[in-house]
């Protein structure tokens, strides 16, 4: 694989499958959010479901299992400038 990449996402609605997305490819996302999502996202993972072109129905995805990593938090002591990219979700 190519430069791994360290990515900050305000929001985690969208930001959860966009930082999926880019947890597939190997990336490490932040995701800001609120305290209870973070909480929850640091626990079990974020679990999208999408469909993948070739396959039937949606595919379940949680970014625990992926090359990449996804953390969430809020914006107490976050850096933008410690990031490679930062996208508002």
């Amino acid at each position: 694989m190519g430069t791994k990449y360290k990515i900050l996402i305000m929001g985690a609605s969208y930001g959860s499958l966009l930082g999926t997305k880019l947890a597939l490819a190997g990336h490490s996302t932040h995701l800001i959010c609120l305290p209870a999502e973070a909480d929850l996202i640091n626990k079990e993972g974020a679990v999208v479901r999408m469909p993948v072109k070739g396959r039937d129905g949606l595919v379940e995805i949680n970014s625990k299992k992926l090359p990449g990593k996804i953390t969430a938090g809020g914006t107490a002591g976050v850096k933008p400038s410690d990031y490679d990219l930062v996208a508002l979700a």
